[in-house]
């Protein structure tokens, strides 16, 4: 039996605008002043009074709404961090010729083309892509944020309430954290949520974003001590953010008691607006390749099958853990390709952290420990528990380049679009010092254009508007 684990996420609708409240309150790009605006007595418009949390029911629902803001920024629609880092690595492409909008928008970011800008104006002038990975931006600091200020909130005002709830957001920060480490350029400012106010810090480097991530994981553990699924999903993020760093052993330590069969998830129930046209709380599949999308085959991304020569074979592998179905062909004769492992509609639950996770991290500490025997044991214990029919096991490649490309072959199809590609492949460039060219999609794109030299997305330009301390980015490598 798999444990699959969900929590109860408030719909996204009065909950969204003391979420976005928190966010401006705190600084995140929300078009105020950095100055501190708690106490001022002047809100920005639309933004909720911060005295309606300072309850019981208004800290529960500052929690809640910090967990719908996380699902939106990892798997929501659009400019979320799962759909535009498959674009970004080679788990999705944009295919057939460019229309103008936001197909081009797309290729830019498929593409890597992400220059980076220190005024706002020229960005949008001079980037197609800078929104999304702006909007991208935009919504997991307010993750970050809102996850900080409901934790103050529960403390002070529900005390009686499990302490699970606050180790909960201690995670969602930190996952957070790691897919800006992941995704963004090495600079990213980490600033905080503070009681009565907020911190705006310079760029971090991006170990120090994992290092942070590896710190709000074991205040996670503190906090959450008899909850075993959030312990869970913060020991599979600990592990995620010591792999980052390279602690191998600490990292396989960090898994060690997460048990076969944990799964946490995030859920999206389906629902029609109020105009009986749109449709809410939908995940990004939804937009992709759902009536929502007004050019649904002209401008859809696909599945990627060995994209650039360098990118794996998902589809035509056969594998059944990037399975796939051919759901359209477009008026220029390009085949869609959907992942089969997600509904069309939007609503099927996207994992976020489970066991596969957690013993694909104890292989790859075991590689690195020598210890070949554990390596291919805990791969092949996978392939016999982990799905349904078994796949057939594993043998030694025999040399340690091969063992390598096998071990993050299996992560790519067992973590196939749950947002671990991208911190992959550039773990493949920084820890294992293969060249950008061998790991990310190059040559020429099916639209014609090459594709860039980016491997990470810059930090928005905004940023540098808003945060005195930012100065740019330390740099774009791996």
């Amino acid at each position: 039996m798999h444990q699959s684990t969900s929590f109860t996420y408030a719909p996204p609708s009065a909950l969204l605008a003391l979420v976005v409240g928190v966010a401006l309150l705190a600084g995140v790009l929300g078009g105020c002043s950095p100055d501190k605006l708690v106490g001022s007595g002047q809100l920005p418009p639309d933004v909720s009074d911060p005295d309606a949390t300072q309850t019981e029911q208004g800290a529960l629902a500052a929690y809640n709404g910090a967990l719908v803001t996380f699902r939106s920024g990892v798997a929501g629609p659009l400019s979320s961090y799962i759909p535009l880092s498959g674009l970004i690595g080679d788990e999705l492409q944009t295919l057939g010729p460019s229309i103008g909008g936001w197909d081009s928008d797309l290729e830019e970011t498929d593409r890597r083309v992400l220059p980076a800008f220190s005024d706002p104006t020229a960005e949008q002038r001079n980037s197609r892509a800078s929104w999304l990975y702006g909007d991208l931006y935009k919504s997991l600091h307010s993750a970050r944020a809102t996850a900080r200020e409901a934790v103050r909130l529960l403390r002070r005002f529900a005390p009686s309430q499990p302490p699970a709830l606050a180790g909960h957001l201690y995670a969602v920060e930190g996952y957070a954290d790691v897919y800006l480490g992941d995704l963004f350029c090495s600079g990213v400012p980490l600033s905080t949520v503070d009681d009565g106010g907020f911190t705006l810090r310079p760029g971090s480097t991006t170990a120090e974003a994992y290092e942070q991530a590896v710190a709000l994981f074991d205040s996670a553990l503190a906090a959450a001590t008899g909850s075993a699924p959030v312990l869970n999903l913060a020991r599979v993020g600990k592990g995620r953010a010591l792999l980052a760093l390279a602690r191998y052993s600490e990292a396989a330590q960090a898994v060690a008691a997460v048990p076969d069969g944990f799964e946490h998830q995030l859920r999206f129930t389906v629902r029609v607006g109020a105009d009986n046209q749109t449709v809410l709380d939908a995940s990004f599949i939804r937009l992709f390749v759902g009536a929502e999308n007004p050019f649904p085959f002209t401008i859809s991304p696909t599945m990627s099958d060995g994209e650039g020569g360098t990118g794996l074979d998902y589809r035509s592998s056969g594998d059944p853990r990037t399975a796939s179905a051919n759901y359209a062909w477009g008026p220029f004769g390009t085949p869609q390709f959907l992942p089969a492992k997600y509904s069309r509609r939007g609503d099927s639950p996207i994992t976020l952290a489970d066991w596969r996770e957690a013993r694909l991290i104890e292989a790859e500490a075991a590689l690195q420990g020598g210890d070949l025997t554990t390596w291919l044991n805990k791969l092949n214990h996978l392939r016999q528990s982990g799905i349904a029919p078994a796949l057939p096991d594993l043998a030694d490649p025999g040399s340690t380049d091969a063992r390598v490309d096998l071990l993050f072959r299996e992560r790519a199809f067992w973590l196939f679009l749950t947002g671990h590609r991208q911190g992959d492949m550039r773990r493949l460039i920084r820890q294992y010092q293969r060249d950008p060219s061998a790991v990310y999609p190059v040559g020429t794109h099916p639209r014609g254009a090459a594709y860039g030299a980016d491997v990470s997305a810059p930090v928005p330009a905004a940023e540098r508007q808003f945060n005195r301390h930012f100065t740019g980015c330390i740099h774009r490598d791996a």
